[in-house]
């Protein structure tokens, strides 16, 4: 079964957003679903870019009156079989 969690950064400095949400991934099984929450576009940025690098997906990315919410699906991703 896949499991949502979200994680409120916001308010947290950077690199320990992104340390976060990497520890988070780590411990997350394939499938599930991470909502990373922040207020920042720089960090927004780094962590797309990260993500991008990973094994992991990201399944949206939108502007909400909290911040910036971030769908991360835990690898392996699935438009790399096409």
């Amino acid at each position: 079964m896949t499991a949502k969690i979200t994680l409120d950064l916001k308010g947290v400095v950077s690199p320990m957003d992104l340390l976060k949400c990497s520890a988070c991934l780590t411990v997350m099984d394939t499938g599930d679903i991470l909502e990373a929450v922040l207020a920042d576009a720089d960090v927004v940025k780094q962590l797309t870019m990260i993500i991008l690098k990973s094994n992991d997906e990201i399944l949206y990315q939108r502007q909400t009156q909290n911040g910036i919410c971030i769908g991360i699906r835990k690898g392996p991703r699935r438009y790399d079989d096409m």
